[in-house]
């Protein structure tokens, strides 16, 4: 609060002023004299300022220690993905309408690597498989039944028999041909659809990640490189499904129960 009792410093002992003309120093903090508003510490626009951070970026960044994040920490409802049941495989729409014209497919797999390769072919190629049905001028997914593969698949994966599980597809590249990649060990687990016993409602299950992914935003960069390295020549083979054993007659179109774009 003011004292309105202290004297004027015209009125104070000792006062003397200054010369004429003379002007007061600057309080800490406050603007320096002779600098514009543009410029700031070091006489530098802020535009080159944010070029100079820029540089200093660039100069000293590394892909050390960075985790590249998973895709299924993020909502991935539309990207291309393959879900493995029980006695079926089916890919949604997504992977289908990505792989150009592709009517029939091959898989191949890594037993050691724990991958599995989806690779078009000819109608006649030996092992061919039709993964999808034309309606009209598009092509929609259909249900693989290829019981045996499935269970190879999943004694080969230990994995439980009451669930379904999903994989995301990255699209590669190898000796000229289109391939889709699937990494049988990053995958995405659910529980059988079940209704609402007061609403009918089919009620969606929620995704079950594996545990070791909580520990970790997802693969380093150096993994996640090695990942999408393949070679056809080494450790992959066909699975060798044929009508007789894995598929009906007449290819089953998909239905309600088919889940090919979730």
């Amino acid at each position: 609060m003011m004292d309105n009792n202290q004297p004027w410093p015209q009125q104070r002992q000792n006062y003397r002023p200054g010369p004429t003309g003379m002007q007061r120093p600057p309080y800490p903090g406050g603007p320096q004299p002779g600098l514009g508003n543009a410029l700031g510490a070091g006489g530098l626009t802020r535009e080159e300022r944010q070029e100079a951070k820029r540089l200093a970026e660039e100069a000293n960044f590394s892909f050390v220690g960075y985790q590249v994040v998973r895709r299924e920490f993020i909502s991935h409802r539309f990207d291309p993905a393959m879900t493995i049941r029980g006695n079926s495989i089916t890919f949604n729409n997504s992977c289908i309408s990505r792989l150009e014209d592709a009517t029939y497919i091959q898989f191949l797999i890594n037993p050691t690597e724990r991958k599995l390769a989806i690779r078009p072919c000819d109608e006649g190629a030996r092992d061919a498989v039709r993964w999808c049905v034309m309606k009209g001028d598009k092509r929609k997914s259909r249900e693989i039944t290829c019981r045996p593969f499935t269970t190879k698949l999943y004694e080969l994966m230990g994995w439980e028999a009451i669930y379904r599980y999903k994989l995301q597809g990255m699209r590669i590249n190898y000796q000229g041909e289109s391939l889709y990649l699937f990494d049988l060990s990053s995958k995405e687990a659910f529980l059988p659809q079940s209704r609402d016993p007061e609403t009918g409602k089919i009620k969606r299950p929620k995704p079950i990640l594996p545990s070791e992914w909580l520990e970790t935003f997802g693969l380093t960069v150096e993994e996640h490189m090695a990942s999408t390295q393949i070679d056809l020549t080494e450790g992959f083979v066909s699975s060798g499904i044929s009508p007789e054993e894995g598929e009906s007659a007449q290819p089953p179109m998909a239905n309600e129960a088919t889940e090919v774009d979730e």
